[in-house]
């Protein structure tokens, strides 16, 4: 069987960390994605949001240690979720998540780091 979603995308925010009853940490980051159609000459974009629900703990002790601000382009492989919740209003919801859980998964920055100043600068 094969559970396995690959995205690269943008940042909404920065990664809300937190920790669980148990002791573990688990960060939760939002990625859009898009895409577009062109029609009679006029392009209509698409953007789709992802919720990434990660459980690596290397990778979430790199997000704490370095963070990934808001508009930081990623790359992600996990797994998809399924998950629901009783809302407020006691109506049950349900969504969709990608997982990074295992040493198999990864969460990778794509943007290119700041060129360093030389010396003679």
């Amino acid at each position: 069987m094969l559970n396995k979603v690959q995205l690269i995308g943008f940042t909404g925010a920065e990664a809300e960390i937190r920790t669980t009853a148990g002791g573990k940490k688990v960060a939760t980051l939002r990625v859009a994605t898009s895409r577009y159609t062109k029609k009679e000459g006029t392009r209509k974009d698409y953007t789709t949001w992802h919720q990434v629900e990660i459980w690596n703990q290397g990778t979430v002790g790199w997000l704490e240690s370095r963070g990934l601000p808001k508009g930081s382009k990623v790359f992600v492989e996990g797994e998809t979720r399924h998950d629901r919740y009783t809302d407020k209003d006691g109506q049950e919801r349900f969504f969709s998540k990608v997982v990074v859980a295992t040493p198999q998964h990864e969460l990778k920055s794509l943007d290119r780091p700041e060129a360093s100043p030389t010396e003679d600068d």
